[in-house]
């Protein structure tokens, strides 16, 4: 009898653990961490640990994921496994510096095993260390040359190294090795685009549309690649296509308090994307951003009429509107006048190369809202009012500018219910649902729809968000 009563929690741990992984296997995370959870009471170590640390990375909880794998590395701290997966978590957390050392320690102790040699590689690409990502990457690869997806990373890393005719070589060759790697017809399409050859990186992407790829990213080069040779209004249905094949995600923000600024300061988001124009819809392509296409899609969605051709947009005013490519995923829709605002003024200039833009003016988001005498049938705010905290005051200020029966549509990066809004790395805040309801609610605005959306990558991780749409909630 003893027996039995002492082998019966050892049956219930396996079992937990093995429902544990599988549905971890399943991208089943939030249905995981209840069982990971009871089986840390049950039968604490290791192995539950880090099962924890990866359902909490795979939640978006990086700080707590960070902490199970500290707690992981103390119980084995010469084991590679650890190691690895803490780098996993700091690279999706931005400590680039960080997960190189945990890579190179998983590297040291396991030098066989391919997974801490990739790592390694990713986090010293994320430093700007090209040359000896490459350098790794190239060994390993010399040491398996028969591994279709060292050969892919390699050519990764060519590229974002700017060694565009390299990378494009290297995909050539995987691609007729092994063409169904993941991610290889995407990658050799914006090779050719980052290369300055659109006509190839069309041509490489619709090939890979004919085959009958299904894939979001493939769709994104292609739009990129048709605004580049400015046919605007066959890029934006591949917008819209793009972001409805991404993969979501049902990703929570970790949550953090403390007070801080209640929006980033105009100087720095000025400087940040002055700076960062001239290369920001390239950067972007790689990120998988998904706003543009969010944003038609939503007004498909909401404004049937328009979507069926029966009727225009306009006016419509892009808040933030960059480089141009909301306008440029509606153009095709649009029958009265785009407005874009942006405090950067190269960002404009890209926008004005668009040639869709009735106005573009250089302001700051607010001030350009107070002093608008305009009455607008849709404002739009892709991956802008992420540089605001408190959201009262702007949202307000759209409500006065939306004409009768107006539609705002707005993204923003999601924090976890409760957590108000919280400031984030490089300038960005996250909102959480609930303060956003309280925000529309006083600004006298209704919801229309507040989506969860995946927004963009961020190293390993996705980023989560929420798209929503809002009209005049009343006179």
């Amino acid at each position: 009898m003893l027996a039995e009563t002492r082998s019966a929690p050892s049956a219930l741990t396996a079992r937990l653990a093995d429902q544990a992984r599988a549905l971890l296997q399943e991208s089943r995370a939030a249905e995981a961490l209840p069982m990971l959870d009871r089986l840390g009471v049950l039968a604490p170590g290791p192995a539950t640990t880090m099962l924890r640390a990866e359902a909490l990375l795979r939640l978006g909880r990086l700080a707590e994921a960070e902490a199970a794998a500290d707690v992981a590395l103390t119980e084995e701290p010469e084991a590679p496994a650890p190691r690895r997966l803490r780098a996993r978590i700091r690279l999706a957390r931005g400590r680039h510096a960080a997960a190189a050392e945990d890579a190179a320690a998983a590297v040291m102790a396991a030098p066989g095993e391919l997974a801490g040699r990739l790592l390694l590689a990713a986090a010293l690409l994320e430093e700007g260390r090209h040359d000896e990502a490459i350098w790794f990457l190239g060994e390993a690869w010399r040491a398996d040359p028969g591994n279709p997806m060292l050969q892919f990373r390699l050519g990764q890393a060519f590229l974002r190294a700017g060694r565009h005719a390299a990378a494009a070589e290297l995909l050539a060759q995987c691609e007729a090795t092994a063409p169904a790697t993941p991610g290889l017809a995407a990658l050799r399409a914006q090779a050719a685009l980052l290369a300055g050859d659109a006509p190839e990186a069309e041509r490489l992407a619709r090939a890979a549309l004919a085959r009958g790829l299904v894939d979001g990213a493939v769709h994104g080069v292609l739009a990129h690649a048709l605004v580049g040779a400015g046919r605007l209004a066959e890029a934006a249905p591949h917008f819209a296509a793009a972001a409805r094949l991404a993969p979501g995600s049902d990703h929570l923000a970790p949550s953090s308090g403390g007070t801080a600024p209640s929006r980033a300061p105009d100087g720095y988001v000025t400087a940040l994307f002055d700076g960062y124009a001239p290369h920001f819809e390239a950067a972007l392509i790689g990120l998988g951003y998904r706003v543009p296409g969010l944003v038609r899609r939503a007004v498909e969605r909401l404004l049937p009429a328009v979507a069926a051709g029966e009727a225009r947009l306009g006016p419509v005013l892009d808040l933030g509107c960059g480089t141009g490519l909301v306008g440029v995923a509606l153009s095709d829709l649009l029958g009265g006048p785009l407005t874009g605002i942006d405090l950067s003024r190269r960002m404009l200039e890209e926008a004005a190369a668009k040639g869709i833009y009735a106005g573009l003016r250089q302001a700051e988001l607010t001030s350009a809202l107070r002093e608008d005498a305009g009455s607008h049938a849709l404002i739009t705010a892709a991956d802008v009012f992420c540089y605001f905290g408190d959201l009262r005051e702007v949202l307000a200020l759209c409500r006065q500018r939306l004409a009768p029966g107006g539609l705002l549509l707005f993204s923003l990066e999601r924090a976890a219910p409760g957590a108000g809004w919280r400031p984030g790395e490089a300038g960005r805040y996250a909102h959480a649902p609930d303060y956003l309801v309280a925000c529309l609610l006083e600004a006298g605005l209704r919801m229309l729809e507040c989506r969860e959306e995946a927004l963009r990558r961020d190293g390993e991780a996705v980023v989560p968000g929420l798209l929503v749409a809002a009209d005049a909630a009343g006179p």
